[in-house]
């Protein structure tokens, strides 16, 4: 399915997975076979019809199982299946079973809370873990702390970041950063100084999601920490955290023996746009790692490194993709319009994810000879990657609204889906608002399935636009049968997130289950030959949705479309820009297995969005954790996958 990061340079942005997504066309298999959503009576609910309730994202009879279930099983199930629809209205039942008398119940009750992410439900969490015994669940309740994100649990965090059960201390650490609370910077940076590795990491992995400068000083030591990892960690969050006085020592480690380490530190350095690491950056684009070479590139840029200039122009000729285009971008901060005719070439050699990225990147110019390339592109969909760029470039292009809106106007009526949902939320950037009439046509046209991501697009310019007729459309809207099209709506009309309607999802494609279900995958590619163990037992549905694909011969011969330095690769579009799709969608299956090195999960654009993108990670990623469905687990071959780059394909992948 689509990724949400679709136009991002080089893919950073996550939350919007990868979290984020290059192929040749491959025929779709046959139409999904959709079955209707179950009937049975809550007294009569198994483990199938629990299932198949999830699937179809049906609440009905699931809380009277959670709280009068007979089964444990069933009981566990039931929550795991309310967590997974993510309806609201499920929180009393799935607070109340907290007090199961069943630790596996309360597990399961407490994930399920965090996945709905209702701040709301943090007193019943936080009280339930002062006299939690079991040593799991109060896991689970750390974690659903750090999901719902409410300050209320500040206090039970810093609490568990002392604790001496080191899982206790990971949870809390990982909840503390994906909660944003600054009030736990002290009690993280007390945490960072332990003897235990994991929790160091960790430790620097939530100081920086949090951002607080506060947090400076207790990642300098970790920087030079003897764990990689750690290393590694602290060097991201350096520059998440703007913390200027750590540049001398993240110089230092872009000669650091282990390339994640250099990446991140080169990574920090543009964040910060420390000019003292310019000297560094440049040596650093002959680096071992095309991942250290392509981040050093993009610093480069941010630095507007007039002297990298020469060695970015060698860079260009880099036999890794990813670099070339990063070397591009750079020399276009750089030198501005007069760079235009030395990146030229590589906007036709470059893979289509990386074209269009490269494409959108001349939107942060000024001079006719960008806007020449930008206007040619857009008019001629032929190459849907560099029209879909060119669109999101001319929407940045303010000065120039005279020639990009009529351009932006006649790509609605392209027969890309992807053209038009770019010129559609460039046309709200740019405050077109004549163009309203034609953005409410696009908010309803609904003939084909791809028109939902031009709807949701649609939907994003009458947002932004506000006008008196924008906001009727999108009244209408709040009963959208997307999700994301109804919050998009309800925002824009100033009500609150809890008001959003909870219309039935789209159809999603839900096949029955194998009696045997797949458990290993090998995945050849030009590269070589990575072996991924996957996990039926936490991903059925998922697992066996890859499996059908990969036997049908889906996979084969597609590109790997986006990479991104030490975070992620992805393939599974067809299409190569990353826009494409089977032609349907599965439901999420949202776990607790980590986002470790080398974990594999699905690419989705929005919840219950996924179909044939998957990923593999390069490094921990927690924030994917809960919000991305893990699927599988490499076992043999991530020195394989460290060397992919855009456009190294998949000759197959065989399933057992």
């Amino acid at each position: 399915m689509r990724e949400a990061t679709r136009r991002a340079w080089h893919g950073t942005a996550v939350a919007a997975i990868l979290l984020v997504p290059v192929f040749a066309v491959a025929a779709p298999p046959a139409g999904p076979a959709r079955s209707a959503a179950p009937s049975a009576r809550p007294a009569s609910l198994n483990a199938a019809a629990l299932s198949a309730r999830e699937a179809h994202r049906d609440t009905t009879g699931l809380a009277h199982v959670l709280l009068r279930g007979s089964s444990p099983s069933l009981r566990a199930s039931a929550a795991r299946a309310l967590g997974r629809i993510q309806n609201r209205g499920s929180v009393t039942a799935l607070s109340a079973a907290l007090r199961d008398p069943v630790a596996p119940v309360r597990r399961e009750a407490a994930f399920a809370l965090g996945l709905v992410g209702d701040s709301t439900a943090a007193p019943a969490l936080a009280a339930r873990l002062g006299v939690e015994a079991d040593a799991e669940a109060r896991v689970s309740m750390l974690t659903a702390l750090g999901y719902v994100g409410a300050r209320r649990g500040g206090p039970a965090l810093a609490t568990a970041l002392r604790s001496a059960r080191a899982v206790e201390r990971h949870a809390a650490a990982l909840a503390a950063g994906r909660a944003r609370d600054s009030s736990l910077v002290e009690p993280l940076a007390l945490a960072a100084k332990g003897e235990d590795a994991d929790t160091r990491w960790r430790a620097a992995y939530a100081l920086g999601r949090i951002g607080d400068r506060r947090a400076g000083p207790a990642l300098e030591p970790l920087l030079a920490d003897p764990n990689p990892l750690v290393r590694s960690m602290a060097a991201r969050a350096a520059g998440d955290v703007a913390d200027s006085a750590a540049a001398p020592r993240l110089v230092a480690l872009l000669a650091d023996p282990a390339w994640r380490v250099r990446v991140n530190a080169a990574h920090a350095l543009g964040a910060l746009k420390a000019p003292a690491g310019a000297s560094g950056l440049r040596a650093a684009l002959q680096d071992s790692s095309p991942h250290v070479r392509w981040e050093s590139a993009l610093s480069l840029g941010a630095l507007r490194d007039t002297a990298a200039a020469a060695p970015l122009r060698v860079a260009l000729a880099d036999s890794a993709t990813g670099v070339v285009q990063g070397a591009a971008i750079a020399l276009l901060q750089i030198q501005g319009e007069a760079a235009v005719p030395t990146v030229a070439p590589a906007l036709d050699l470059l893979p289509p994810f990386l074209r269009s990225g490269l494409i959108d990147a001349l939107g942060d110019l000024a001079g006719p000879a960008s806007l020449e390339i930008l206007l040619a592109r857009v008019r001629d969909d032929s190459d849907p990657a560099e029209a879909a760029g060119a669109a999101s470039a001319l929407s940045r292009r303010a000065a120039d609204r005279r020639a990009a809106i009529p351009a932006l106007r006649a790509a609605l009526r392209s027969k890309d889906f992807t053209v038009v949902a770019s010129a559609a939320e460039g046309l709200g950037t740019l405050g077109d608002s004549t163009s309203v009439p034609a953005l409410a046509q696009l908010l309803v046209a609904r003939a084909k399935p791809d028109d939902a991501d031009v709807a949701a697009s649609a939907a994003t310019a009458l947002a932004a636009l506000k006008t008196s007729d924008a906001l009727a459309a999108l009244r209408s809207a709040r009963n959208d049968p997307e999700r994301r099209i109804r919050e998009t709506a309800t925002r824009a009309l100033g009500l609150p997130d809890d008001s959003v309607a909870a219309t039935p999802a789209p159809p999603l494609r839900v096949d029955p289950l194998p009696a045997r279900s797949a458990t290993r995958a090998t995945v050849v590619t030009e590269r070589g030959t990575v072996l991924i163990e996957l996990r039926p037992h936490e991903a059925p549905r998922t697992v066996e949705n890859f499996a059908r694909l990969a036997r049908s011969g889906y996979f084969n011969g597609l590109e790997f479309h986006r990479v991104v330095p030490n975070f992620v690769i992805q393939d599974g579009c067809p299409r190569g820009d990353g826009w494409g799709g089977p032609g349907y969608s599965i439901p999420c299956e949202y776990n607790d297995l980590p986002y470790g090195i080398g974990a594999v999960g699905m690419a989705l654009a929005g919840k219950d969005t996924g179909g044939s993108q998957w990923f593999i990670t390069l490094s921990p990623q927690p924030r994917l954790e809960g919000r991305y469905t893990v699927f599988g687990e490499v076992t043999k071959g991530m020195e394989v996958v460290e060397r992919i780059m855009p456009g190294d394909r998949i000759v197959k992948i065989e399933v057992k």
